[in-house]
């Protein structure tokens, strides 16, 4: 048996607890996932909450994490997907949607990077982690600078830049 037991000790029973199947949902801005198969040609699959956005939909993800020094311009923190859809006319048109705040995977050439953002244009609460370990954890960055990434039917780029202004390519390919 693992996890607490439901008897407190002192003959008072603990409190309800939420149904499982509830506490496991998705709540606000959500997941958004992108699993790159192939550079070349270009492959992907991107999941928003668990429901597929086909590639062809698929105008841009991008996102760009920008931090000021030392008051120094402005802090931006946004991730957003523009999607081509059609409109009641027949004809097509190209939406934009904010992603942030939720959590980002992007999965490629057996990398894994993960951007928690629970505000956007802000870093409070914001995680950038890299990998994923065998026993599930990964690891948190911290002393970034900026990070941007960008997925269309012709382009995928992923860098970071430390504070210290060395920048790296996340997906070498």
């Amino acid at each position: 048996m693992f996890g607490k037991p439901s008897d407190t000790g002192n003959g008072k029973s603990a409190p309800q607890r939420r149904a499982a199947a509830d506490v496991a949902r998705i709540e606000g801005g959500g997941l958004a996932q992108v699993i790159i198969t192939s550079f070349s040609p270009i492959t992907f699959f991107f999941f928003l909450n668990d429901k597929t956005v086909p590639q062809m939909d698929v105008e841009s993800l991008e996102v760009n994490i920008d931090v000021a020094a030392d008051g120094e311009g402005d802090t931006i923190v946004r991730a957003g997907l523009s999607r081509y859809a059609k409109s009641v006319t027949g004809e097509q048109s190209t939406q934009y949607m904010n992603l942030f705040p939720c959590t980002l995977e992007v999965v490629a050439s057996g990398r894994r990077i993960s951007i928690t953002a629970a505000n956007a244009d802000s870093v409070e609460d914001l995680y950038v982690s890299l990998g994923l370990r065998p026993d599930g954890t990964s690891t948190d960055l911290e002393g970034l600078k900026s990070v941007h990434i960008m997925v269309t039917n012709v382009l995928i780029d992923a860098k970071l830049t430390w504070m210290d202004g060395q920048t790296e390519d996340l997906l070498p390919h």
